[in-house]
C-alpha cells in the first residue's frame, strides 16, 4: 500500500496542555494569510531574524506578539532571544550531536540563513506549548508531498505562568523546544508516520537533552488509565507511550528510536509505524515488536522497583483489571490490539501458582505471571512470560507464590496485523479488536 498522507495529523487543539500539535504543509507567521493565526500583524524587528549556527529566530518588536523587549547588552536583539538561540543550539548538540539523528532537511534561503531551523516567537500561550510545521511548496507536479520535508518552529513568546500553570518559563522553553525540533527531524527521516510514533519519540526525546524536568510524568499519570487504549492509537495516550520507548531504549540503547525513524521511509507499507519498530527491532536483536510488546506489558505490573525503568520509582502504580481466582474458574476479557490487562492473584501458600490463558489463532498473543519479593519500591521480581507468535492455548507457572508480596498475571494482545490504512477512521484498520481472551489459574499444593 502506499504511504498514507497522514503527516503526523492530530487535530488542533486537540488537548489544552499538549506538547505540540503537527499540522499539515502550512504557512509562517510571516505569511498571510496563516492558517494557524498565528500570522504577525507588524513587520519583524529590524534585528529579526537573530541567527545562530544552526537556528535562525524571528520576533516582532511591538504587539501581542513581541517578546519582552529587554536587551541587556544593547545590541538590539532581546535577552529572551538570545535565550531562545542557547536553547535551541543545546539541543542540537544533544539531539544531532550526542544522539546522531540527522540534521533537518535544508529550507534552502527560506526564513533566514541557509538551511537553518527558523523559530518563530509568537503569543500562543492557553492552547499550546509550540508546534513545528512543515513547509507548503514542497509538493510534485503531480501534487504529491515528498516523504522528506523541511519545516519551522512556532515558540511561545514568554511562557508566561499565568498562561502556563503548573511549569516554568525556563521549563517550558527547554523541555518545548527539545520536542519541537525532534518533529522537524522526524520530518527529514519520513513526514507520513502515524502521529503516536511522532509524538510518543519528541516526549520521549525531552527526557534525553533535559533529564532532568521530566515532564513526561504527567503523561505517564494518564497513560496508566488508559490500559484498553491501544498503544498505536492516534489519542492522547500517545503522549505517556514514552514509556515504550524508554523501555526500548534500556533494552537496545538509545540509537533504537533513531533507526526506527532511519528505517521508516524503507518499510512496508509506507507509513505504518509498527513496521518501522519491527525493522529497527529486528536489526538489533532475536525478536520482533509484537514479542517486545509482549515483554514491555509483563514489565508493567512492578515498573515502580527501577528494576527495568530507571525512573520507574516516579511512575503512579499501573491498576489491576480485576482478580484471577485460583480454583480454576475462567475469566473472560476482550483485549485491543496493543493492550493489555492486570489481573490479582492472591496465593497465601502452596508448591505453584499455574495460569491457563487461550487467545484468538493466528493473532499475537502472552500472558505472564509477575511476582515481587519486597517493597515496591526496593523489591526485587520474577516473571514468567509464554508468547505465542499465532495465539491459541498459553501456560505460565510460578514456584512458591507463598514468598511474594504481590502476584499479578498479565494478559497481551500484541498483535499488529491490519487490513490497510483507513480513510474514514484516519488510521490503520486493526484486525483483532475487542478479541475474546480466556483465562484460569490453579494453586498446586
Amino acid at each position: 500500500m502506499a504511504a498514507a498522507a497522514v503527516l503526523f495529523a492530530i487535530p488542533a487543539g486537540a488537548n489544552a496542555d499538549d506538547q505540540g500539535v503537527f499540522r499539515a504543509p502550512a504557512a509562517r507567521p510571516t505569511d498571510h494569510p496563516d492558517p494557524n493565526r498565528n500570522a504577525y500583524t507588524v513587520p519583524e524587528a529590524p534585528k529579526s531574524p537573530a541567527c545562530t549556527r544552526h537556528f535562525c529566530v524571528h520576533w516582532v518588536g511591538e504587539g501581542i506578539d513581541a517578546p519582552n523587549p529587554a536587551d541587556g547588552d544593547g545590541d538590539g536583539v532581546p535577552d529572551y532571544v538570545g535565550r531562545v538561540q542557547a536553547v535551541a543550539e543545546h539541543v542540537y548538540s544533544i539531539e544531532n550531536g550526542k544522539l546522531g539523528w540527522h540534521n533537518p532537511k535544508c529550507d534552502g534561503h527560506k526564513g533566514g540563513g541557509r538551511c537553518k531551523t527558523d523559530i518563530y516567537l509568537d503569543e500562543i500561550g492557553g492552547a499550546l506549548f509550540g508546534y513545528a510545521a512543515p513547509d507548503r511548496g514542497q509538493a510534485s507536479k503531480a501534487h504529491r508531498l515528498p516523504r522528506h520535508l523541511h519545516g519551522y518552529l512556532v515558540l511561545d513568546n514568554d511562557y508566561d505562568p499565568v498562561e502556563f500553570p503548573g511549569t516554568t518559563s525556563e521549563h517550558d522553553l527547554e523541555v518545548t523546544l527539545a520536542h519541537e525540533y525532534d518533529h522537524i527531524l522526524q520530518f527529514g527521516y519520513d513526514a507520513y508516520q502515524d502521529a503516536w510514533f511522532a509524538e510518543s519519540s519528541a516526549v520521549w526525546m525531552e527526557d534525553q537533552v533535559y533529564n532532568g524536568i521530566n515532564d513526561y510524568l504527567r503523561y505517564v499519570r494518564r497513560w496508566v488509565k488508559r490500559y484498553d487504549t491501544p498503544l498505536t492509537a492516534n489519542s492522547i495516550k500517545e503522549y505517556g507511550s514514552a514509556v515504550w520507548n524508554k523501555w526500548l531504549a534500556r533494552r537496545y540503547g538509545r540509537s533504537i528510536i533513531r533507526h526506527a525513524w532511519a528505517r521508516a521511509v524503507h518499510t512496508r507499507p509506507g507509513g505504518f509505524s509498527v513496521s518501522a519498530y519491527n525493522s529497527a527491532i529486528e536489526a538489533a536483536g532475536a525478536s520482533d515488536f509484537s514479542h517486545d510488546f509482549a515483554r514491555f506489558a509483563r514489565d508493567l505490573p512492578e515498573w515502580r522497583t527501577d528494576t527495568v525503568f530507571r525512573e520507574g520509582h516516579s511512575f503512579p502504580n499501573v491498576a489491576r483489571q480485576g482478580s484471577l481466582p485460583l480454583n480454576g474458574r475462567v475469566l473472560k476479557r476482550r483485549l485491543n490490539h496493543t493492550t493489555f490487562q492486570l489481573l490479582r492473584v492472591r496465593p497465601s501458600s502452596g508448591k505453584a501458582v499455574v495460569i491457563h490463558a487461550t487467545a484468538p489463532d493466528g493473532r499475537a498473543a502472552a500472558v505472564a505471571l509477575v511476582g515481587r519479593i519486597g517493597s515496591e519500591r526496593h523489591g526485587r521480581v520474577l516473571s514468567a512470560l509464554t508468547y505465542e507468535e499465532n495465539g491459541g492455548r498459553m501456560r505460565v507457572r510460578m514456584a512458591r507464590p507463598g514468598r511474594f508480596s504481590r502476584l499479578t498475571a498479565v494478559l497481551v494482545n500484541a498483535d499488529t496485523s491490519t487490513a490497510g490504512f483507513s480513510a474514514r477512521r484516519f488510521d490503520w484498520a486493526y484486525l483483532t479488536e475487542s478479541a475474546p481472551f480466556r483465562a484460569s489459574a490453579r494453586l498446586l499444593r
